[in-house]
């Protein structure tokens, strides 16, 4: 019994690491948009819309250009700030017309372009990668509940709708968290054999 409640309990926690896993994004850097690696035509376009964007652990940021006249470079915070090319953390080079990179920690990423003279006009952003604190996925099924919209006296007296099933990310962070309860619930029940 405790071997059939182990092998439960390992593939919740499989199928829980898969929900959040599924929630990681593409964003193309710039936007879908006319977006795209290069130098923009305003000097801050790119940083304006890495602003209005966030940023998870797990997301991929997609820069499209063209690899045979540029590179991206991430780089320090001094190196972002100087343009600085000669000693990058990491390069870049597309493929079929593309670089990936993968966002894995949080916390601010700086990326300059490799093209002589295209980070000073513009061709760099910074992202703000979210702690898992700050992320969607660390809300799951103990997010706080909005408070209703009228007096629980008005609620009784006039029976909304019941909501809706969440769908889409809302449907996959509840249904996360409660894979975690359950798992560990069944796990507490495990030890106790």
């Amino acid at each position: 019994m405790a071997k059939v409640l182990a092998t439960v309990l390992c593939a919740a926690l499989a199928f829980a690491a898969a929900v959040a896993v599924a929630d990681a994004r593409d964003l193309v850097v710039g936007g879908n948009n006319g977006g795209g690696w290069k130098v923009p035509a305003q000097p801050d376009a790119l940083n304006r819309w890495a602003e209005a964007t966030r940023f998870h652990i797990g997301d991929n940021l997609v820069f499209k250009f063209d690899g045979a006249a540029d590179a991206v470079l991430e780089v320090t915070r001094d190196d972002y700030n100087h343009c600085g090319t000669g000693s990058p953390v990491a390069t870049h080079k597309p493929t079929g017309g593309a670089a990936t990179v993968p966002l894995t920690s949080s916390g601010y990423h700086f990326f300059v372009g490799a093209a002589p003279g295209s980070c000073d006009k513009g061709e760099r952003v910074i992202v703000l990668v979210m702690s898992e604190k700050h992320s969607r996925r660390g809300q799951g099924f103990f997010a706080p509940v909005p408070a209703p919209a009228q007096s629980p006296l008005a609620a009784g007296l006039f029976q909304a709708p019941a909501p809706a099933p969440a769908t889409g990310n809302a449907g996959r962070t509840a249904a996360s968290g409660a894979v975690l309860v359950a798992a560990a619930l069944l796990g507490a029940a495990v030890a106790g054999f």
